[in-house]
């Protein structure tokens, strides 16, 4: 999945929980991921698009965060 990402030019760092993130910038995926651990959840990933993500490139990120098996929901 990390060769996915850099390939396409996402940002991704794999963690062990369940919640799957795509957020647009890293101050605001650190601030998300500690909303999702503040309300029980845990992250299953750093996923930052950068700013003026294109919809192709957020098509890329659901795509990337859709294999991990182990996401149940996103934020």
């Amino acid at each position: 999945m990390k060769v996915y990402a850099s390939d396409r030019g996402l940002n991704y760092v794999s963690l062990q929980g369940n919640f799957g993130n795509i957020i647009n910038g890293a101050g605001l995926a650190m601030a998300s991921m500690d909303m999702i651990k503040l309300a029980g959840g845990e992250p299953a990933n750093f996923l930052d698009v950068g700013g003026g993500a294109t919809p192709e490139k957020m098509v890329k990120a659901f795509k990337l965060i859709s294999q991990d098996e182990k996401v149940k929901g996103f934020f």
